[in-house]
This record gives structure tokens, C-alpha cells and sequence, in this order.
């Protein structure tokens, strides 16, 4: 009987020293838990902070960069620069707007397209395999009129229709993520034409930042082996005026053609901003006006 009660006894002091211990694994736990947010928010935030000053800090060095060669060139990867220190890595890169052909395929009052970049932008949709109607929806939804294209799109045939009807913007985009919103872009479509098209510039692309296929879009007659001709030519010789293009092999009469379409230095670039502290990070893109304003802003 008694060898049964110290039997009974032991279960009982184990039972309670599991119980014990199975509490203070969860405090210790929950403390752990508590102290690991605390400090992942403040690796957060520390990162947050640094990818917000990587934007300053690459608009400060583009700017010196354009006062010591205010003809600067730049590839498909842009401008890039990593910077490691104790508190952190901020990974920039830079592109230049003024590069890439612009949204701003109609004159919103009249509704008048403007021939010159609407027929940029449709060469561009052809070149990357796309239909070019869809300049008519992006036309429709930037002219103030409410008489649809011929592939266009407006309020009373197509938008006031929708499950959750909204009207067109009648007037330039502020954003390129607005191009969402009209019929036909769907996000593949905005992933694959992004990197080529801005709503920021009056059209006039940068001959000496301009990819290949911004450089093929401003003209019926621009081939492939002349926009590489031109990105060739100022890896060597950076462009200091639009008449230089007519240096360049087989831009004789097509050079002069150009003037109108083209520059050598671009004022606006889009700044991506990446901020790593340990395990936290954080991302600002921006678009930035050299010498002047913040003009977009996105944090993720």
C-alpha cells in the first residue's frame, strides 16, 4: 500500500512539473515571440528609412552626375549603385523617363490626336506583339469627348456597364498604374509594356538613354540595325545635340526627319529604392524631377 501511495505521489509531482514547464515553454515563447516583432518592426522601419534616403541620395547624385556630363548615357539597366553598412544595404537604380515613349497620345480638350506620339505608341504595341487598337481605348479614355473610337471605349458603351462602373479620366494619366483601369491593359500587358512608356514627358525621347525599342517606335523607317546603330554610336559619343544623330551611319535624310521627336538630355527619372536591415525590407519607387519636385511615390 504504501510502495502504491509514493507510486501515486510520483505521478502526481511529475504531472505537475510537466505542467510547469509546459507553462514556462510558453512564456518563454510568447517573450520571444514579443521581443522577435519588436525588433522586426524596428528593422522594418529602419529599413523603410533607408530606402525613403536612397531616393534623395540618387536624385542628388544624378543631378551631379548631369553637371559633369550633361549628356550622360545610360544601357537597358540603367543607373545602378549597392551601398553596405553596419545598419544596412540600400540597393539603388535609375531611368531615365525622357528614354521611353509617352501616354500622351491625344490632346485631352480637343480629343485631336497628336500624331507624332501616337504613332510612337502604336509602332511600340506592334513591336512587342501586341494590338494596336488598344491605342484607341487609351485615346478614348483620355480625351474629354464621350464619342467612342473605332476600337475605343467610353462611359455609355462601355464603362457605365462594368459591375462597378467608373468614368474614363478624361484627361492625361497622373500615374502609369492608372492604364489598369482602361479596357484592354490587362496586368500582363502593364508588366510587359511598362518598362518601355511614361506619362511624365511631352514625348520628345532621349536618344542618348532610349532602348532599342523606343529608339525603333519613333519611325516607320527606324529598323533595328539603326537603333542598335545609335546605342553603338554613343557608347562612344555621347549625342549633344538632336543634329548629331545625323553623324550616325544611314540617318542622312531619316536623321532629319527626326529633329522633332527627339533630345539628348532627360530631366525626369524613375528611382527604385530597396532597403535592407537582416530579415526586413522595403521598397520606394519614385519619380522625381531633376532640380525640382517629387512627382510619384510608392512605398511596398
Amino acid at each position: 500500500m504504501l510502495r502504491s501511495e509514493k507510486g501515486f505521489a510520483l505521478i502526481i509531482t511529475l504531472l505537475v512539473t510537466a505542467i510547469i514547464i509546459a507553462a514556462v515553454t510558453e512564456l518563454v515563447y510568447g517573450i520571444y515571440i514579443s521581443v522577435s516583432k519588436t525588433n522586426n518592426f524596428k528593422n522594418s522601419q529602419r529599413a523603410a528609412l533607408l530606402a525613403r534616403a536612397g531616393v534623395d541620395m540618387a536624385k542628388a547624385g544624378i543631378e551631379e552626375m548631369r553637371r559633369i556630363n550633361p549628356y550622360m548615357t545610360m544601357d537597358k539597366e540603367g543607373l545602378s549603385f549597392a551601398y553596405t553598412k553596419e545598419e544596412g544595404n540600400l540597393e539603388l537604380r535609375g531611368f531615365d523617363e525622357q528614354g521611353k515613349v509617352s501616354l500622351r497620345i491625344v490632346y485631352p480638350n480637343t480629343g485631336v490626336s497628336n500624331e507624332r506620339l501616337y504613332g510612337n505608341y502604336v509602332r511600340l504595341l506592334k513591336l512587342l506583339g501586341h494590338d494596336d487598337t488598344l491605342s484607341d481605348t487609351l485615346a478614348d479614355w483620355i480625351d474629354m469627348d464621350d464619342e467612342p473610337r473605332r476600337s475605343g471605349a467610353e462611359w455609355l458603351d462601355y464603362y457605365q456597364r462594368l459591375p462597378h462602373p467608373y468614368k474614363p479620366k478624361n484627361d492625361n494619366l497622373d500615374s502609369l498604374e492608372e492604364i489598369l483601369m482602361i479596357k484592354g491593359y490587362t496586368p500582363q500587358l502593364y508588366k510587359k509594356l511598362s518598362p518601355f512608356v511614361t506619362v511624365y514627358t511631352d514625348g520628345l525621347v532621349n536618344i542618348n538613354t532610349a532602348g532599342r525599342e523606343a529608339l525603333i517606335a519613333l519611325s516607320d523607317e527606324m529598323t533595328e540595325l539603326l537603333a542598335q546603330k545609335i546605342i553603338a554610336y554613343r557608347k562612344e559619343t555621347p549625342f549633344k545635340d538632336r543634329s548629331d544623330i545625323m553623324k550616325v551611319d544611314g540617318f542622312g535624310t531619316l536623321g532629319f526627319s527626326l529633329q522633332d521627336r527627339i533630345t539628348v538630355q532627360g530631366s525626369i527619372f524613375r528611382i527604385y529604392s530597396r532597403g535592407v536591415v537582416e530579415d526586413a525590407v522595403r521598397e520606394v519607387e519614385a519619380v522625381v524631377q531633376i532640380g525640382g519636385r517629387v512627382i510619384y511615390w510608392r512605398e511596398g
